[in-house]
């Protein structure tokens, strides 16, 4: 007697996006996620965007839990290469000290960090 199965889960949601981009504006780190999941507003000059319907020269995304990137990850002037998705990837809330910073982006959705990679 033999069984097969099969499962898969869809770890990604949304439309997910490449970005190539430089930190510009200064980083406001959040406590590190416990109890509460926190995120941070981090914004990129745009070299290179997925999304050719966004026309901005500049674009800001959230990165959860970036203490997790480790120290010294986040340098202003540096390039990373990003994948993001314009919906949560989780089934909670972001505490997001800095989301003001979105309302000056003309996005339909938040971009919610995937993966990041800085380049050196």
């Amino acid at each position: 007697m033999s069984s097969t199965g099969f499962g898969q889960a869809d770890s990604i949601r949304g439309n997910q996006f490449e970005l190539k981009g430089k930190i510009i504006n200064r980083i406001s780190l959040t406590p590190h996620c416990g109890f509460f999941a926190y995120g941070a507003v981090i914004e990129f000059e745009i070299i290179e965007f997925s999304d050719s319907n966004y026309k901005q020269d500049s674009i800001a995304v959230v990165f959860t839990c970036p203490e997790a990137y480790g120290d010294g990850f986040f340098e202003i002037g540096k390039t990373y290469t990003i994948t993001v998705s314009d919906e949560n990837k989780t089934d909670f809330e972001w505490t997001i000290p800095n989301e003001s910073i979105l309302s000056k982006y003309k996005l339909d959705k938040r971009l919610w960090v995937i993966e990041a990679d800085k380049k050196e």
